[in-house]
């Protein structure tokens, strides 16, 4: 049997977006293996911090970046911002390769992408032949990252399949834990984009609720203030063991995300919504792509940016049926354990005919 080996080309992203990607491969004697192409500021920055472990990763991702030019035929999966100039160099890099393209990013007119810098006509002509004629197939996030891609390019639909990120093995078991009544919990990144001031700010004026808040970041300092000053607020540093993370949202009712949009950046899926369902935990989140596309009326709530208060108001004075809900959620998280999602990865398996790339 051949064994595949499909590797991972992608600035820094995070490796368990791939979990399905890696179940597919192991079920065909194959392996994944991970790769980036952002890597000099890296190793400049290692040399000066005398940081061995990171100088070692990127020199073994600059062997692997200089192999390129002098072999053929590798299958690489490559996870790059839309419209990022930097793509010019890599298509040069893998002229004899077999790529896929992986992404989450949802808006392909061009009017809003995380990458504004060096956006000349070149670079647009370079994402043209790259998703259009380059990319051997496209593995998009969301449904509405497909349809979009779809309207602005010319490709047929049948290219590009629609492939979740997926749940860690550890969130398939519950916790028998007692749920707080009126508990809200927040887990991520401290960042503005996240909407923590406006929800901190509400609920240190209703005592009668629960918000507890889980990450670091920007503002890890003023969520330890509204900590510090309010009995109904709880902040917890980034929880890393998957265990101890199930407790938490095991022990909430519902998870809160009111993410505000900014000019390159939206809730593209939402990892957090997926793992909180696992656990029964009802989401409560901004209309953005991901949490629009995972979030049912069956399942939690969404609501437009700026009515956080409204939405949260509404769930503590109205009878709703959270332990449906909360059913609910727990049967739909089953729709992302790898196992289940491992098939939408299947192009990565196909040989292309020879004159593709």
């Amino acid at each position: 049997m051949k064994h595949d080996t499909i590797y991972v080309l992608h600035k820094q992203g995070a490796n368990n977006h791939y979990t399905a990607l890696d179940q597919l491969l192991k079920q065909n004697s194959g392996v994944v293996k991970y790769r980036e192409f952002s890597i000099f500021t890296k190793i400049f920055k290692a040399l000066r911090s005398f940081d061995l472990p990171t100088l070692k990763k990127q020199v073994i991702n600059f062997i692997f970046l200089l192999d390129l030019f002098f072999s053929r035929n590798k299958k690489i999966v490559l996870g790059i911002a839309p419209f990022d100039h930097k793509l010019l160099f890599l298509l040069k890099l893998l002229k004899n390769h077999c790529v896929y393209y992986h992404t989450s990013w949802a808006h392909w007119d061009k009017t809003f992408h995380p990458k504004t810098k060096k956006n000349s006509q070149k670079v647009f002509e370079a994402w043209t032949f790259f998703l259009e004629k380059k990319s051997l197939h496209i593995f998009s996030v969301t449904q509405t990252g497909k349809e979009r891609m779809l309207k602005n390019y010319d490709l047929p639909a049948d290219k590009i399949t629609v492939v979740a990120h997926s749940l860690a093995p550890q969130f398939k078991e519950i916790p028998v834990l007692e749920r707080k009544k009126n508990s809200f919990i927040f887990v991520g990144r401290l960042v503005p984009q996240k909407g923590l001031e406006e929800a901190l700010k509400y609920f240190s004026h209703h005592e009668d609720a629960i918000f507890t808040v889980i990450g670091k970041g920007e503002l890890s300092e003023l969520v330890k203030k509204f900590a510090l000053e309010n009995r109904n607020i709880f902040y917890r540093e980034f929880v890393e063991n998957k265990t101890e993370l199930k407790k938490e949202f095991a022990s909430h009712q519902f998870l809160l995300l009111n993410s505000k949009k900014k000019k390159n950046w939206e809730e593209l899926f939402g990892m957090v919504i997926i793992e909180a369902m696992s656990q029964g935990t009802i989401p409560v989140a901004s209309q953005h792509t991901g949490p629009c596309e995972i979030i049912s009326n069956d399942t939690g709530y969404l609501f437009e940016e700026g009515k956080v208060s409204e939405m949260v108001d509404y769930l503590l004075h109205n009878s709703v049926n959270k332990e449906e809900r909360s059913k609910n959620c727990i049967v739909k998280s089953h729709e992302y354990f790898p196992e289940i999602l491992a098939h939408n990865w299947k192009a990565v398996l196909i040989l292309p005919p020879h004159d593709r790339y």
